[in-house]
């Protein structure tokens, strides 16, 4: 991925340096019983179907999206993540697009992604996407609430 502007934020490919600040999003951004420990971020990013895009704003990443490729039809959003500072400024659509347009590239004509059934602000931002609501998955997080599966033809 080039990197890009759009509305004062800068959008490129995920550095090894950033991760530290990926974990620390993340943690800021859900729960605890949520949240991925770090090295669960970290395994993620190691395999080769992984990817993340990051936003700046300045010098400071501020949101991200974390996505593979499980299979070559498949594309999966792990995460994405907006620091609340930086929330309904149309970041995690332009990382959503971004992301989709990766995994469209590389051939996905799906994409699937969990999130929690009491998110209601983020049920209704996949939704506005595309997202479908497919089934509950029984205790789902590390808190034993339940998520949606949701998908999206691409």
């Amino acid at each position: 991925m080039s990197s890009n502007s759009w509305n004062g934020f800068h959008f490129r490919a995920y550095r090894p340096a950033d991760f530290p600040r990926l974990c620390e999003l993340d943690q800021v951004c859900f729960s605890e019983d949520v949240a991925y420990a770090p090295g669960e971020i970290a395994l993620a990013l190691a395999q080769l179907e992984t990817f993340a895009v990051v936003a700046e704003h300045g010098e400071a990443v501020v949101a991200f999206v974390l996505a593979s490729q499980r299979r070559r039809v498949l594309g999966h959003i792990i995460t994405i993540d907006v620091h609340p500072k930086f929330r309904r400024h149309g970041i995690g659509d332009r990382l959503m697009e971004l992301a989709e347009q990766r995994l469209r590239e590389q051939g996905a004509t799906r994409l699937i992604l969990e999130v929690g059934i009491y998110n209601e602000p983020a049920i209704a931002f996949y939704g506005g996407r595309g997202f479908v609501r497919q089934r509950v998955l029984p205790r789902y997080y590390r808190d034993g609430s339940d998520a949606y599966l949701m998908e999206k033809a691409l």
